[in-house]
């Protein structure tokens, strides 16, 4: 995202950040979104073994929100379907 110019320097206000709508689609951009619910939020579940979400759906939003951004929604679909693995037990079997 850095790369392609959609990282932001300035942090959303906090009401904006407090959205409870999917996406936070009533006050932030989905690149927005990403840099400061859903990337702080995955990597805390990680770095604090915590359990991840049986399933997400961040792909198909990519697709709408970031039309123009292949590589971006390539990465987004591979968390999608390495999530949906990981609830069913295909990773880490080996």
């Amino acid at each position: 995202m850095k790369h392609r110019g959609l990282w932001s320097n300035k942090r959303p206000s906090a009401a904006a950040l407090a959205s409870t709508e999917p996406f936070a689609c009533d006050s932030l951009s989905f690149n927005q979104w990403l840099q400061f619910i859903f990337i702080p939020r995955f990597k805390a579940l990680i770095l604090n073994h915590r359990p991840l979400p049986a399933t997400i759906a961040i792909s198909p939003a990519a697709q709408v929100w970031l039309a123009d951004e292949v590589a971006i929604q390539k990465v987004l679909t591979e968390i999608d379907q390495t999530v949906a693995a990981n609830a069913s037990g295909n990773i880490g079997n080996d």
